[in-house]
């Protein structure tokens, strides 16, 4: 049985079941969402003041701006 919270680096956890997606910054998609009026203020940069690479979207709207590359968030929340 897995734990449900991930450890995706030392500041940051989060819930496994309430995450939709994780995607890099440079895809289509997160540029466009990152661009769109729907966000209304739930970005939340946790890069901590390093380039950010990946976007992780989340079931209550929010987005969460990470340092670490998509595919290392995705290999730290699903496995």
């Amino acid at each position: 049985m897995s734990e449900a919270v991930a450890r995706i680096n030392e500041n940051v956890y989060t819930v496994r079941d309430r995450v939709i997606a994780v995607v890099p910054v440079t895809s289509t998609v997160s540029r466009r969402i990152r661009t769109s009026s729907q966000l209304g203020g739930k970005m939340v940069n946790l890069a901590y003041g390093k380039e950010c690479k990946s976007i992780v979207f989340m079931d209550s709207g929010h987005s969460l701006l990470l340092a670490e590359p998509a595919l290392e968030v995705r290999k730290k929340i699903w496995g």
